[in-house]
């Protein structure tokens, strides 16, 4: 699935996650797809797969790429990882699906129990 268009990928997530942030596991009108590892300027685009988006307010995504703070807490939770790492290798504590993996195929691989929803 790792070459799906960008609207393919944004349907795919919906029917994987909702429209509920990964974050607070609310449905939203301010929904953004989050890449959890940069794109970077201009963007790698095999970075657009499945595994490596999730929803998050537009609030949220701001002060996850704008606050240092905030960033830490989404590295922590596997929002945001590493351009360096594998995002189909990388446990995320998703409000949606739990402690999980997440796959370029849309499925969610459970990892553990479910997660405190931070709002």
């Amino acid at each position: 699935m790792s070459s799906l268009t960008p609207k393919a990928l944004l349907i795919a997530l919906e029917q994987r996650d909702g429209r509920r942030s990964a974050w607070t596991g609310n449905e939203s009108d301010t929904l953004v797809p989050q890449h959890r590892a940069n794109r970077g300027m201009g963007g790698r685009g095999s970075l657009d797969r499945l595994s490596n988006l999730v929803w998050l307010e537009s609030d949220l995504n701001g002060l996850i790429e704008s606050d240092p703070e905030w960033q830490q807490v989404a590295v922590a939770r596997g929002i945001k990882i590493s351009g360096h790492q594998d995002p189909e290798d990388v446990e995320v504590r998703h409000a949606v699906h739990g402690l999980a993996l997440l796959t370029d195929d849309g499925d969610v691989i459970p990892v553990g129990p479910a997660v405190e929803v931070w709002s």
